[in-house]
């Protein structure tokens, strides 16, 4: 047996007289799967960045740190992965893993982060070409796309790319937080200012009144959701902000005080374009802390 390549981490003979070698060369081949395979198959990560390896294929990469990380997918030129390889991954720390891509890589999805207890697939499908395909935190059809902290006093939050060609449907909520004053939250799609149409109708608990709202051709959904100095209210599904659709809006505000209001309202943007981002701005005062947390409906 002249020598030993390694494809995957497993050794093959290159040059085998397989009546004189053969049974030294299949003691090779079972040494390289053994070694490739054996339990634990796991890489485990502790640190905030890590870039992924040839190794890292058939076995599982655990990723635990309580700060954010981002993992790195590298170019074929720098990593000779085989076509159709699998990555993956999982999340056993508390703090949120990203996916970012190397140099000349293209990564569909990198939106998609995970969190604690979340997994993910790496699939390879093209030369420099990757999708992240989410396996958990899939509740109720929901992955979660983005989680934007919103500052200390601000007048308005912007949050970008939120939306894709991964997901039809969002939910976005808001958790946590307050306002300045007592006034509405409205959500702008992009930099579109005109065509946001609405209807909302008032619960009012103390008075059982029902009183209908209208956003008629609008600069935004003024009507999104309420903030107050004790909390802040925010419940929103959008149907395809991001294809060539008129975008659909359902929201739902719950009382931001005690014996406040509800509100219900659904309305849609008349235009065909597509979104990737959207921006929150109170009707009065700031806002400060909370995070706005989006959700992707799986296909």
């Amino acid at each position: 047996m002249a020598g030993t390549t390694t494809y995957y981490g497993i050794s093959y003979p290159t040059n085998t007289d397989y009546v004189k070698d053969g049974a030294s060369a299949i003691q090779t081949v079972a040494t390289g799967f053994d070694s490739a395979v054996a339990i634990p198959t796991y890489n485990a990560q502790t640190g905030t960045t890590y870039t992924f390896a040839l190794t890292d294929v058939g076995k599982t990469v655990t990723a635990s740190n309580a700060s954010a990380q981002t993992y790195t997918i590298p170019p074929t030129a720098s990593v000779a992965w085989a076509t159709g390889t699998t990555l993956y991954v999982i999340n056993l720390g508390a703090g949120v893993v990203t996916f970012a891509a190397g140099a000349g890589v293209t990564v569909t999805n990198t939106a998609q982060t995970l969190q604690t207890y979340q997994s993910a697939r790496l699939v390879r499908t093209g030369l420099n070409a990757w999708t992240v395909t989410p396996d958990s935190g899939t509740a109720s059809g929901l992955t979660l796309v983005s989680a934007t902290t919103i500052g200390t006093t601000v007048s308005s939050v912007a949050v970008t790319s939120a939306f894709s060609a991964t997901y039809d449907a969002y939910k976005i909520i808001i958790t946590g937080g307050v306002g300045s004053a007592s006034g509405n939250i409205a959500l702008q799609l992009g930099s579109t200012t005109t065509g946001y149409y609405a209807g909302y109708t008032d619960i009012n608990y103390g008075t059982a009144v029902l009183s209908g709202l209208s956003n008629n051709n609008a600069a935004s959904f003024t009507l999104a959701g309420y903030g107050t100095t004790a909390a802040l209210s925010f419940n929103v599904d959008l149907q395809n902000p991001f294809l060539t659709k008129n975008t659909i809006l359902n929201s739902s505000t719950g009382p931001t005080t005690t014996g406040g209001g509800s509100r219900i309202g659904t309305g849609y943007l008349a235009n065909t374009t597509s979104y990737t981002d959207f921006t929150l701005t109170p009707s009065s005062g700031t806002l400060t802390g909370g995070t706005i947390r989006v959700y992707g409906y799986n296909n």
